[in-house]
């Protein structure tokens, strides 16, 4: 199941809307509703999106975060083919290394490229 997936469940589930109504309401098949909320397929297109957020009458915190679980949805990564070599390798080492990474292993990724954007930050608030 993906972010996007579970969350666009637990939307439908707590308005007591069932993938048949919904899909009818999105004018697609309630299969394509059942298989974007086990993963089976990806978040549904931008359009798509909008008209869900449009049917489940969602407030603008849960628009947001509908938005941001599509966006940690998406499977397929596109390489900008300006990058350094070492920056192919690491990503070659990373996505052989996807499915063995722990908890923890996942949040040390996290802090560093956190602890990146800070950096950048910091010397934009100095250069201003």
């Amino acid at each position: 199941m993906t972010p996007f997936g579970r969350y666009l469940a637990t939307l439908r589930l707590n308005r007591q809307v069932k993938q048949k109504e919904l899909a009818e309401a999105l004018g697609v098949d309630p299969s394509y509703i059942s298989a974007i909320e086990s993963g089976k397929k990806p978040p549904p297109s931008n359009r798509v999106i909008r008209e869900i957020v449009g049917e489940l009458a969602l407030p603008k915190d849960e628009e947001a975060l509908l938005w941001n679980y599509a966006d940690q949805s998406i499977r397929v990564m596109h390489i900008p083919d300006d990058l350094p070599l070492e920056t192919y390798a690491l990503i070659q080492e990373f996505r052989k290394s996807l499915k063995s990474l722990s908890a923890g292993q996942v949040n040390v990724i996290r802090s560093v490229i956190s602890m990146e954007r800070n950096d950048c930050n910091e010397r934009l608030n100095t250069n201003i």
